[in-house]
């Protein structure tokens, strides 16, 4: 019996693009592994996605705009990638389509609703997504990460875990991890990043705050993003006679989380699967021009249910206030308990998304 085949369209930020190679690395070590071909705009380009691991196709894409030109424009890029799409479908007879939402998805999964072919839907976020909010009726069923979400959604919807890079798959102790940074085994280890966008504030803020550490015994990961100065970042906790490592950018995000014993970041939906898989307590920063404002939801959602980290608002955020609660969490046992109710989370009962679709496909 030949193989089933799988198409995954995603795209845009990490978010989108994080759990479904997550989810196509979880498909290809099953038994009998289905055929797996990634279709969206710009996988070309994306730094987020990894084109030596996966075959893709480009696909035209457009958002629709309220401007009378852009609208028309854009409309005959999303009508040029619909027929990409028909094309696509026609010779990869996919068993099934997984979208994980964003504008790039939209002509992958019109060509499916046109061709008949099945369709299965990820939504990451709390607040679900344009693209997702608007196929989510005509969808086989649609998986969501957090259960509010499922009252903002129409059709089928269910509640499953988010497909995390190499979650589990690579077990490494700790000390080990540190190594890979050159750090110490004796000191308390802060991650700092801004996710797959909005990393600028979080290393002004970082900059800032600073001074206010000076004396602990206090040691950093920390990615900057990649338009930032590196030169600059490592420079600057030099000077404060702090140890670092100072990268743009992350591969091996389980060696990060596995040395970390606290976290600053954004608050999207991959960073908070992370955090709550490895057990790391953060403090969460909501990136402000999130779409609907998800960010903040999300963020909600970890301290509240999760009770795994604090949040602390970018306007009018100050290094100072920062360091403050670094120090606060660093020096007391809320971490403690912050870890424990990240590890009663995660006892809970839930689906994975990778054997739903495998038992669909049958």
């Amino acid at each position: 019996m030949p193989p089933k085949r799988i198409l995954i369209t995603a795209g845009g930020t990490g978010g989108h693009l994080y759990p479904a190679q997550a989810l196509a690395t979880q498909l290809s070590k099953t038994p009998h592994s289905p055929d797996i071909l990634f279709a969206a705009g710009g996988l070309a380009t994306s730094q987020f996605f990894d084109r030596s691991l996966f075959s893709f196709k480009e696909i035209h894409c457009g958002t629709l705009s309220k401007n009378p030109i852009k609208f028309l424009r854009n409309s005959l890029k999303i009508f040029k990638g619909v027929r990409q799409s028909l094309k696509l479908i026609r010779e990869f007879k996919p068993d099934v389509v997984v979208g994980f939402g964003s504008y790039y998805t939209v002509p992958i999964l019109l060509a499916s609703k046109i061709c008949k072919v099945p369709f299965i839907l990820h939504e990451a976020n709390s607040v679900p997504g344009k693209a997702n909010k608007w196929f989510a009726p005509y969808a086989a069923f649609v998986g969501v990460h957090f259960p509010f979400t499922a009252k903002l959604m129409k059709g089928q919807i269910i509640e499953v875990g988010l497909p995390l890079r190499k979650s589990r798959q690579l077990e490494m102790r700790k000390d080990s991890a540190l190594d890979y940074y050159g750090l110490s085994k004796e000191d308390f280890t802060l991650l700092v990043f801004g996710g797959s966008q909005g990393a600028s504030a979080i290393n002004r803020l970082m900059e800032e705050a600073l001074p206010y550490l000076n004396g602990l015994k206090i040691q950093f990961i920390h990615l900057v993003g990649k338009d930032e100065n590196v030169d600059h970042m490592i420079a600057l906790y030099k000077r404060y006679l702090f140890s670092a490592c100072i990268k743009t950018f992350e591969s091996n995000m389980e060696l990060a989380w596995q040395s970390a014993d606290l976290f600053i970041g954004r608050s999207g939906a991959s960073t908070i699967g992370e955090a709550i898989e490895f057990e790391v307590p953060g403090i969460l920063i909501p990136y402000p021009h999130a779409t609907d404002d998800h960010q903040n939801r999300n963020a909600d959602f970890f301290i509240e249910s999760v009770q795994g980290g604090i949040k602390l608002k970018q306007q009018h955020l100050t290094g100072q206030v920062v360091a403050n609660e670094i120090k606060r969490l660093m020096l007391g046992t809320s971490t403690d308990s912050m870890k424990i109710g990240m590890k009663a989370y995660k006892k809970r009962p839930g689906l994975d998304l990778c054997e739903l679709i495998l038992k669909f496909i049958a």
